[in-house]
């Protein structure tokens, strides 16, 4: 789901109110996007030379604080999109994620629609504004036919993140540790694995298969430059195992950052479909590396992200270039150009130059 994505990186109007204890955060934004598409190949279907985009995110926390060491909240996401006529992926025209969290001396404990430890953890590849790396948005604007999500149907034959995102925000039980020699570890116990938000087909028959991850973060300095760096690995049964790593690297506002993930199904109880390769991310690999340098209220960089398949001949790459403009408190612009070669029995390659503005209300 793009919902915690998008939160993280615009800049959000936060009201909190506090009151024997209780505590409100809140947060609204709209984000919208025009993009042009130019294909330098036949063009795949759906498709659409000019596309519009906006998307309405609200983001909510209800805590309440025993004492300084005893919280417990309820956090909910929300997320609108606009009817995107060549979008055929990221979930869709709405989403949610709504799950209970509380933090103890003892370490932190969510329960329900949340991410995994391994995905939260990650780092690699810094984001520009709105636009990421992993999990691109690029295709609302440009067709990818290896990434495909409408209706409940989904075919993923490649990996579209190097973040284990298999089980999207699926529900599930995660445990954190509390932060020792400024390194974190955490576990995930997921009951089901489909998810909306994630690679699992509904049609999959290992859709109702539990999972468990493992994740670990660590941040140290090294004379003024601030490294970090994740670690994750996940077991859902009769699919796959999955690898991550990833590290970012800041100083005077640049960044570097990089991260890699692997997937086996070499031990499943199910073959990968060889009829439409709808499942082939799960024996595959991808990676990312990107550079990004901030300065004042203007942020640019470069990113590559490449995705591929290790049984079959399906791969991906995208090059971007984006940037970001902060007006002011409420108001971002973004400009982005991307290219996208999608490889398979057919291939696409194709630019789309996209003009973005983002209000925090």
């Amino acid at each position: 789901m793009k919902i915690r994505y998008i939160t993280a990186s615009i800049l959000c109007f936060i009201n909190t109110a506090s009151a024997q204890g209780w505590e409100t955060d809140y947060a609204l934004s709209l984000s919208s996007y025009y993009g042009y598409t130019h294909y330098s190949t036949p063009k795949p279907t759906p498709y659409k030379t000019n596309n519009l985009n906006a998307t309405l995110n609200a983001y909510a926390k209800l805590s309440y604080n025993f004492n300084y060491d005893y919280i417990a909240s309820i956090i909910g996401y929300a997320m609108i999109d606009s009817a995107k006529e060549i979008e055929n992926y990221n979930q869709g025209n709405w989403g949610e994620e709504f799950f209970t969290h509380i933090e103890t001396p003892f370490g932190e404990l969510s329960l329900g629609q949340d991410y995994n430890v391994a995905y939260n953890f990650a780092v690699g590849a810094p984001n520009i504004g709105s636009y990421r790396t992993n999990n691109s948005d690029i295709t609302n604007f440009i067709t990818n036919p290896n990434w495909y999500y409408k209706k409940g149907n989904s075919s993923f034959k490649t990996l579209n993140s190097t973040y284990i995102n298999t089980d999207g925000a699926s529900a599930k039980i995660n445990y954190i540790t509390p932060e020792f020699f400024n390194t974190k570890l955490g576990i995930t116990y997921i009951p089901k694995t489909y998810s909306r938000s994630g690679l699992v087909s509904r049609d999959a028959q290992y859709k109702d298969k539990e999972a468990y991850v493992l994740g670990a973060y660590n941040s140290f300095y090294i004379k003024d430059y601030e490294i970090e760096t994740s670690l994750g690995y996940a077991d859902f049964t009769n699919n796959d195992k999955e690898y991550s790593l990833g590290f970012s690297v800041y100083r005077k506002g640049w960044t570097l950052g990089a991260s890699y993930r692997k997937t086996k199904a070499e031990n499943s109880n199910y073959q990968i479909n060889k009829d439409t390769y709808f499942d082939a991310y799960r024996s595959g690999q991808a990676y990312n590396l990107g550079l990004s340098y901030a300065i004042g209220p203007i942020t640019t960089g470069v990113s590559y992200f490449n995705s591929k398949s290790d049984e079959f001949d399906i791969e991906n790459d995208i090059i971007s270039f984006s940037n970001s403009y902060e007006y002011n408190k409420n108001t971002t612009f973004s400009f982005t150009i991307a290219h996208l070669n999608s490889k398979d029995k057919i291939t696409t390659k194709g630019y789309a130059f996209v003009l973005g503005m983002e209000l925090s209300l």
